[in-house]
Parts: structure tokens; C-alpha cells; sequence
């Protein structure tokens, strides 16, 4: 490419690049909001830019026109939601304004006007139409009616905190779309064992009442539903079948070990001098290991207490094996590593308590039991 070709290239190219930083292309393409951010923030470093000045003398005169006429044609709708989207016009003629305003040299150019009253005005229009429709849902008196309000009183806020009543609103409209459900105590059935399902309950009331905020679903105890005097939605059954524990089983395997160029002695030469004796060393390894398995069954449901129907029910299974190793030896102790002399200084030990492998065997299913709570109710999130 020669040099003319080049020069030519290189000045179209600036040409592109004052183009974009004046705002002069997304003035051309109807972009207002960003010809305007960039002809106030040329200006801001350069006062003199005449591009940057044409686009923002042209550039307001054409938004703020673009935006009142469509306040107007808005105002003339019949759109319950019309005040959202006068809302926002007047919120874009306010941000013009802001900008101009900390740019000294662009006061020079326009005269920018504020429109702070008339978006505070819309944005209350707003919020009275999301707090009517919230209140025509709540009237219905059901669940979803109930979320539905609560999402509309939401959205009022995001407008103006200034409504009557809208904390009581908000909260008659949780309590009306959330699903109360009554969590039935948890019996243990064992022929041969007496066992406590506490460990299990209280881990079950710990996660349901970290998954129950933030959300239309409350879990309740028999008594949290007589002391609140109010009637459960669904009903949380969950039962273990009987728990077994099968034998004790212990098992054990013996090796032969042997470790070469061992100090096994000393001998002196004839000059007095003493010198090690290198051998083989031998011991017999003997490794124990005890095993204990336990087994069980959670019956788990979630049924509508008006209807009875079942939602939810599955048979939580799990297998939880207790296992203990340690061993002995005989021979010489020098043959053995170091783990394998740690392990021969352990002793057998007793099984765990039934209760204590029970609770092993809970941190089996828990995990299951929640993955079916999560899937049922997971578009009960405010």
C-alpha cells in the first residue's frame, strides 16, 4: 500500500474515531441517551470541540422532544402500566439534566430543564396501580392470589416508599401465599434397639428453617401449629423402617516382611577397629480389620392436607459401614515402616454404640430427604 493510500486510510479512521468520542454516530443512529453522554464528557475535557457542542446543541433539543411527546401520547392511553413508562421518560429528562448540569461548558450551550416533580408524581401513579392490582389479589384469598399481591406491593416499593399501610400489605400477602406445612414427629421402629430420632429431627428443623426464608413455604411442629392456632397446607411424614445392625466381622491377613542391609551386629579387626554387620531382618505383619454394617429405611411423604393426595413419597435408603484396622507382629520390629509400627501399637477397640451408628446411618438418607423438599418447593422463592 503506498503512502497516499496509507494517509488516506489513516484519516478516515480519525475521522471515525472523533466521530464516536463526540457522540456524533449514535446521534445519527437515534442513540440520544449515548450521543449525549459522549459530546458531555468530550466537552468536560475539551470546551472547544465544535462537533462534541453541535451534537449536544442538536442532541438535547431532539431527546428532550422525542421524550415529551411521548409522555403526551402516553398520558392519552388507557394503559393501566402507562405511569411506569411516563416514569421513565421523565427519568431519562432528568438524566440529561444531571449530566449537563456538572459539565460547565455544556451550560454554556442549552439551558437544560429539571423534571424532578412530574417523575415523582408518575412515579406515585405507579406505585397506587401496583398497590390497587396488589389489593384485587389479596382479595381473592388464595395462595397464588397471595403471591401475586406480594409481587405487586414489591414493585410499588421500587417507585416511592411513601404508601399507607404497604408493610401490613406486604405482610398479609406473604402469610396469604405461603404454604404451611406441618412436619409430623419422626418415629424409629427396632426390634432390638433402643434408639433416639433426635440427631435427625433436629437437622431436618435446622435446614427446613434455613430453606423456609425467603420464601412462600413455613414448616411447622405440632406445637408451633396449636400455639399459632392455624391448620397445615401439607403434611411432612417421615418414618424409619426398622434399623438393623448385621455381625461384627472381623478379618485378617498376614504378610512376611523382610528388609535388607540392616545393622545386625559388630566385629573388631585385628587392628581393634570396629565395624557394623549388615544382614536381612524378617517379621511376620498380621493385619485386623473389623467391620460393622448398619442398615435402614426412611419412608418419606408429603401429602395436601385437604385432599389427602400424596405429592411426594419415596423410600430413603442408605448403608453405613463402620470399619476399624490395626494389627501385630512377630519378628524383629527393624523390618517393619514406620506406619506399619504405629499400626502395631493399636489395640482393638468395641464397636460404636447402636445410637452412635444410627446417626451415621442418618447422615446417609438426610441429604436425600432434602433434595426432595428442595424439588418440590422450588418456585416458592418472594
Amino acid at each position: 500500500m503506498n503512502t497516499f493510500y496509507k494517509q488516506l486510510l489513516m484519516g478516515f479512521m480519525a475521522l471515525v474515531l472523533i466521530g464516536c468520542a463526540t457522540g456524533k454516530n449514535a446521534f445519527d443512529k437515534g442513540d440520544y441517551e449515548t450521543a449525549l453522554d459522549r459530546a458531555v464528557n468530550r466537552l468536560q475535557s475539551n470546551p472547544s470541540n465544535k462537533k462534541a457542542q453541535d451534537v449536544l446543541i442538536d442532541g438535547y433539543r431532539v431527546a428532550s422532544q422525542y421524550h415529551l411527546k411521548r409522555i403526551q401520547q402516553m398520558n392519552r392511553s388507557s394503559d393501566s402500566f402507562r405511569y411506569e413508562s411516563i416514569y421513565n421518560e421523565y427519568a431519562a429528562l432528568n438524566r440529561y439534566y444531571r449530566d449537563i448540569q456538572r459539565c460547565p461548558a455544556c451550560l454554556d450551550l442549552v439551558n437544560p430543564k429539571e423534571y424532578l416533580q412530574e417523575q415523582e408524581a408518575a412515579a406515585q401513579n405507579a406505585a397506587e396501580v401496583q398497590v390497587s392490582l396488589g389489593e384485587d389479589a389479596l382479595s381473592t384469598n388464595t395462595i397464588e392470589g397471595g403471591r401475586q399481591a406480594f409481587g405487586h406491593f414489591q414493585s410499588a416499593l421500587r417507585y416511592t416508599n411513601n404508601l399507607p399501610a404497604i408493610d401490613s400489605l406486604l405482610t398479609e400477602a406473604r402469610n396469604m401465599g405461603t404454604v404451611r406445612v406441618l412436619v409430623e414427629p419422626i418415629p424409629v421402629h427396632s426390634r432390638s434397639l433402643e434408639l433416639t430420632n433426635e440427631y435427625f429431627a433436629n437437622r431436618m428443623f435446622e435446614f427446613l428453617d434455613g430453606f423456609s426464608r425467603d420464601r412462600f413455604v413455613q414448616f411447622y411442629s405440632q406445637g408451633d401449629m396449636e400455639a399459632y392456632d392455624i391448620s397445615p397446607d401439607h403434611i411432612l411424614s417421615m418414618e424409619f423402617d426398622d434399623f438393623v445392625l448385621g455381625q461384627t466381622r472381623i478379618e485378617s491377613k498376614t504378610k512376611e516382611i523382610k528388609r535388607d542391609s540392616v545393622v545386625v551386629g559388630q566385629f573388631k579387626d585385628k587392628d581393634g577397629v570396629s565395624h557394623d554387620v549388615f544382614g536381612t531382618v524378617k517379621a511376620d505383619f498380621t493385619t485386623y480389620r473389623k467391620t460393622l454394617a448398619s442398615t435402614g429405611m426412611l419412608n418419606f411423604e408429603i401429602r395436601d392436607a385437604y385432599s389427602n393426595q400424596v405429592l411426594v413419597q419415596r423410600k430413603l435408603g442408605g448403608e453405613d459401614i463402620w470399619q476399624y484396622e490395626w494389627a501385630s507382629f512377630n519378628g524383629d520390629e527393624r523390618a517393619l515402616t514406620k506406619d506399619e509400627i504405629r499400626m502395631s501399637k493399636q489395640k482393638e477397640v468395641p464397636p460404636p454404640s447402636p445410637q452412635e451408628l444410627f446417626a451415621a446411618f442418618i447422615d446417609r438418607v438426610y441429604d436425600q430427604a432434602f433434595t426432595q423438599v428442595r424439588t418440590l418447593y422450588r418456585d416458592t422463592r418472594l
